[in-house]
């Protein structure tokens, strides 16, 4: 059990330093498909990490977040769009986003109004 442990952090680390890259890649190339093209080796090392797991307790769920949604989310963004897009303003937030099924939730611009001011009573009436 011990092998399938290290096994797994050596998969999580790695995903993380994939994601690193992404992040970081994301001010350094133009969005495209130049963008695509270095992303696929991401793809590729998403694909394969689960396949170094042999427990299905570890497995299945380290497949569901890299291949499904990790990939599903950093192809949308090598174009510009999706949940990642813009890009989130800490690394933190990018891998969360990548990586486990969460949406961030934009607060709507709230209106200011004016308050209306009413003259003040005149007491010695």
């Amino acid at each position: 059990m011990d092998g399938e442990i290290n096994n797994f952090i050596k998969v999580w680390i790695l995903t993380n330093t994939s994601l690193c890259y992404c992040y970081y890649i994301a001010a350094k190339i133009p969005k495209g498909i130049i963008w695509l093209i270095s992303l696929l080796a991401i793809f590729y090392v998403f694909i394969i990490l689960p396949l170094n797991l042999h427990s299905f307790h570890l497995c299945g769920p380290t497949t569901f977040f890299l291949v499904w949604l990790g990939i599903f989310k950093l192809l949308p963004f090598s174009f510009n769009l999706g949940p990642l897009s813009p890009t989130p303003p800490t690394l933190v937030q990018f891998i969360s986003i990548a990586c486990l099924p969460i949406k961030i939730k934009q607060n709507p611009p709230q209106k200011i109004t004016p308050k209306h001011r009413s003259k003040p009573s005149n007491p010695s009436k």
